[in-house]
């Protein structure tokens, strides 16, 4: 079984608003998030924060898992999530929302138990684990980030034709290009 992670549960501070609810073409970012990773999962968790209740009528079609210590950070809804896994695991931004189906399967037919894509030797999203990572995640300290994880443990980098798996939403200006662009 393999279960896809969304991060949807962060505080939009340089935004200022719910970014997941912005749309591109008359479409949220979370559902295009949602769409691209479901054919190669057989469950979706998304894990909300400070804009739960917002993102519900977005989310009716995956299983939602809110965050209470959203304001610790990204790190602690990675922890959320990977505690509702069963196998092995996706974890996507939830921003990072247009990543392309050769760039799920590149990660999917990959050989190590960690898969990070790279798009021009820079390493994007989302990172594939193999499910032997759950407990070590959890066991990780509160204050540590998936990076460190990744650095510790080791990774195999997987280079795809894909600039949107570095595309993420953070800004106005972000938002504006992306429009821009789709």
């Amino acid at each position: 079984m393999i279960t896809g992670i969304i991060l949807a549960g962060g505080l939009s501070t340089r935004l200022n608003t719910n970014k997941l609810v912005l749309t591109v073409k008359g479409k949220p970012l979370i559902r295009y998030a949602i769409e691209g990773m479901k054919p190669y999962v057989d469950k979706i968790i998304v894990v909300t924060g400070k804009y739960h209740d917002e993102l519900l009528p977005w989310t009716k079609d995956v299983v939602v898992v809110r965050n209470d210590h959203y304001e610790d950070g990204m790190f602690s809804s990675v922890l959320t999530g990977v505690e509702h896994v069963d196998g092995d695991f996706f974890i996507l931004p939830g921003d990072i929302s247009f990543v392309s189906k050769k760039t799920y399967e590149a990660l999917l037919h990959g050989s190590f138990s960690i898969r990070v894509p790279a798009h021009e030797g820079k390493n994007g999203h989302p990172v594939f684990f193999l499910k032997e990572n759950k407990e070590k995640i959890l066991a990780m300290s509160k204050e540590s980030n998936l990076k460190e994880y990744l650095l510790e443990k080791g990774f195999e980098k997987i280079e795809v034709n894909d600039p949107n798996i570095l595309k993420d939403v953070d800004t106005p200006k972000d938002y504006e290009e992306l429009l821009l662009i789709m």
